[in-house]
Formats: structure tokens, C-alpha cells, sequence
């Protein structure tokens, strides 16, 4: 039975990232937990300005606090394995965890409409904007503070993504930097090796156009790599590729038909409508990546395993490379996704203490032993709790390779939601007219640019 490329679980588990961060594996085990707090809430370290001048001493009195996470078994072992951790210094901590079934944003939503949110919620990085405008969450430089929690120790980027303003909001609990899986027995057939992590565009086009490979009429039979270039995390990247951001940030307007905005993306969109990359609007019989047939696969490490079990199934070699430096400067595709408290909740001291364990040394480390992510800690780059899952002998230094050039779905951060929506579907019709040739791309994106800028 034929389905659609897998291209949208990378898109969604990254923009969504909502399946882009279901990026972990684990076991289902909902229980229940108990734990409370030590000495960690009067540190010394280095932490985020705090939004008042003083904080008060955490409640020990038993509570239980209520935990939103996405309907995964695996997502359920990920917040199992942080309050394993948590109960540790907070005994007086019970920990429920509570699936959203469903849709988890519009579960969220109307939990919130009720005022039955529960204390802790997963979020989505493109989720922020749109629920902190709405008061559903509390701030957390207080928290971030009496937790002793060293935001100097978290990829920027990703510690961008919770916050609006000065406010942080959300903590991230992995990194989400994009790279390049590679089916490294296709390379070997063509005598080429693992490109190294400062490979450029021009030596990525030249990879691609030695392992596409067509039939006597013309149609692909074997891609070069699987771009999908349709969504903010892809597109974002190549749209700055040329050196101009596509979001004048001086102006506040975007400004799509800058003529290197229109190549940055061009480089990208190309790849599709050469046959080079795989068509994300394709149907195949199987995820051509996971068949053996893409020497390329734009992605991030949550998807480390699934390839990896597709490598033992269909008998090819895996490894990791890191995304190219496109033609005018080094762009990388982020994200991430983490826990918010509720701004309504009675337990905010408690939902704070087990959100702000999320991104302290021993949540990372419990996190990463059950999950497929990158910790958000810099100073747990060299770790081998991550980097030898699933596997060891991979080039994991692809994952936390150049993050300051990290490139942030920043419509998502300063727009609001119906904004940013309008513009992510905008880009998606400019790309549509692209492949149909039904307007010029100069044309599409100015109609764009025309119709974002117009809005409030």
C-alpha cells in the first residue's frame, strides 16, 4: 500500500517539531513518583536575570503535580526518568503523568480554556509565542533563580526558543541542530567517503549529482538526498543561505523578494525540481531514505534509530555528516521542544522544581539514557550517555557542530501565531507555484511579501 514520503514526520517532529521531538525512545511506564528540595535552591551559579529581587524558600508540604506530555510511550519514559531523578532532593513530589490524547496543542488549549491545564505541559517550540500571549504560562526567570539553574551552560539558540521578550517561559530539553544522515554504502559505490563537518555547497552538489542516478526515461531512481525543503526548519536555513535574513528585524517586515533571498531559496527548491532531492508531495511505496535508495537525508538524532533499524533491515551502511555551509554563509536548521508551568497552577514551587530538572547535569543525563536527543548543555557535548545511542562509532560531533550558526524559525518567536502561520503557508504556495511554474517565484514572493506586511 503505497504512502506519503516520510518528509512530514521530520517536519513535524522539528516544527511541531510535534513529532520532531517525539525524537526519544523509552518504555511506557506512567507511574507515579515521588520527590523535593535540596540544596541546589540557593546556589551560587550563573543564572538569567530574575525578574524580582528576591525568592522564597520551597513548600515541603506533599504535593502532587500533574505532568502534560505527548501521547508516546517513549514520552512517558522520558518524564519518568527526570522524576526518578527529581525525587531525589524533592521527596515530597509526586509526579503524574498525564497523555494528551489527541491532538496535543488543541488538547492543550481548551485544558487551558477550562482552567485544567495540567501543573507542567510539554511544549513545542512553535508553541511558545502563541500560549504565553495567551497567559497560559509562567514565567520562569524566578524559578530559574531559586533552582540554580546556569542558562550560561545552554545552547542559545535553543534557550531563545522558550523565551518571549526577556520572559522565559519554556526550558528546552534537548538540542535540535539538523544534519545529514548518510547512507554511506551508496558513497562507497560512487568512491566517495564521509564528507568532513566544514564540507560546502558546492562539494554537497557535487555528491548529490554523482549519486542521483536516473533511468532511460529520465525518472529518478536513486536520489541524492532528501531536502524537504517545505517547512521553516529547511527553509529558514536556505533562505539566509545567501547572507539576507528573509525578517528585516530593524523594520519588523519581511522581505522574501530580496533578490538573495529568492536564490537562498532556489538553491534549495531546485534540488527538488531537478529530481535530485526527493518530491516531499511524492508518493513511494516506502520512506525512499529507509528503502536504501537516498544518499542523503536532511533530519536531526532523533531519527538516529529509526535509521539505524533500517539500515540492519535493508543492509547499508549509516553515518552522520553535518549540513553543508551554503553558498554565502553556514546555516543551520534548530529546534527543540520542553516543559512550561501553567500560570494557573496551585503548584507552581513544585511544577517549577521538576521543569527546572529537566535541564540540570542529572535530568540531562537520565534523560539522555532513555532518550535519542542531544542534551541542551554544552558542557555535556562529550558525553557518551547520547552519543553512543543507538549506536556507537558514529560522527556525533555532526550534532553539536557550528551551533552559533544556528538558525532560528524566528516569524515563529516575534510573530504572532495567525502571522506566523500565514507566513509558513505562504512559502508553502510560493514553493507550489515554483515546482507547477504556474508564477515566478520573483513574483510569488513578492505577493507574499505584499500580504504579510500588511497584517497586524
Amino acid at each position: 500500500m503505497e504512502n506519503k514520503v516520510g518528509i512530514f514526520k521530520i517536519l513535524m517532529l522539528i516544527a511541531l517539531i510535534t513529532t520532531l521531538l517525539n525524537a526519544c525512545s523509552g518504555n511506557n511506564n506512567p507511574n507515579e513518583q515521588t520527590t523535593e528540595p535540596g540544596p541546589e535552591a540557593n546556589t551560587n551559579k550563573e543564572t538569567s536575570t530574575s525578574t524580582s529581587t528576591s525568592t522564597t524558600q520551597p513548600d515541603t508540604k506533599p504535593v502532587t503535580i500533574r505532568v502534560g506530555v505527548i501521547n508516546d510511550p517513549s514520552e512517558t519514559a522520558n518524564v519518568q526518568a527526570v522524576a526518578d531523578i527529581l525525587k531525589k532532593d524533592f521527596p515530597h513530589i509526586t509526579v503524574k503523568i498525564e497523555p494528551y490524547i489527541g491532538d496535543m496543542k488543541q488538547k492543550a488549549l481548551l485544558q487551558a480554556a477550562s482552567g485544567d491545564l495540567p501543573d507542567v505541559t510539554w511544549m513545542g517550540d512553535g508553541y511558545v509565542r502563541e500560549f504565553a500571549d495567551a497567559g497560559i504560562l509562567e514565567p520562569l526567570n524566578d524559578y530559574i533563580k531559586q533552582y540554580g539553574v546556569d542558562t550560561s551552560d545552554i545552547y542559545p539558540a535553543m534557550l531563545a526558543y522558550g523565551t518571549v521578550g526577556d520572559t522565559v517561559y519554556m526550558l528546552p530539553r534537548d538540542a535540535l541542530h539538523m544534519v545529514m544522515m548518510v547512507n554511506t554504502t551508496l558513497l562507497k559505490q560512487e568512491g566517495l567517503s564521509l564528507p568532513p563537518n566544514d564540507w560546502d555547497w558546492a562539494t554537497f552538489l557535487e555528491y548529490t549529482k554523482k549519486l542521483t542516478k536516473r533511468d532511460a526515461s529520465g525518472k529518478t531512481t536513486q536520489w541524492g538526498v532528501n531536502i524537504a525543503p517545505i517547512g521553516p526548519t529547511i527553509w529558514g536555513p536556505c533562505a539566509q543561505g545567501r547572507g539576507v535574513n528573509y525578517l528585516n528585524k530593524e523594520t519588523g517586515k519581511v522581505q522574501f523578494s530580496d533578490p538573495k533571498v529568492v536564490q537562498g531559496l532556489t538553491d534549495c527548491w531546485s534540488l527538488v525540481k531537478e529530481g535530485v532531492s526527493v518530491d516531499p508531495f511524492g508518493e513511494y511505496p516506502e520512506d525512499p531514505f529507509y528503502a536504501g535508495k537516498v544518499a542523503f537525508l536532511v533530519s536531526a538524532k532523533w531519527a538516529a534509530e529509526g535509521v539505524n533499524n533500517a539500515a540492519i533491515a535493508k543492509g547499508f551502511e549509516w553515518d552522520v555528516a553535518t549540513f553543508p555551509k551554503l553558498p554565502g554563509k553556514r546555516a543551520v536548521g534548530s529546534g527543540t521542544s520542553g516543559y512550561s508551568v501553567y500560570a494557573k497552577s496551585k503548584h507552581k514551587e513544585a511544577a517549577a522544581a521538576f521543569v527546572t530538572a529537566f535541564v540540570k547535569k542529572e535530568g540531562q543525563e537520565a534523560f539522555m539514557k532513555v532518550g535519542n536527543g542531544v542534551p541542551i548543555l554544552m558542557s555535556m557535548k562529550d558525553s557518551l550517555d547520547w552519543q553512543n545511542n543507538p549506536v556507537p562509532g558514529k560522527n556525533v560531533s555532526a550534532y553539536t557542530a557550528f551551533p552559533e550558526d544556528d538558525v532560528l524559525k524566528e516569524h515563529e518567536l516575534l510573530f504572532s501565531a495567525k502571522k506566523a502561520n500565514a507566513i509558513s503557508s505562504g512559502v508553502l504556495a510560493a514553493y507550489q507555484k515554483y515546482m507547477e511554474g504556474t508564477m515566478s517565484l520573483d513574483d510569488s514572493l513578492k505577493e507574499l511579501d505584499e500580504s504579510i506586511n500588511a497584517m497586524e
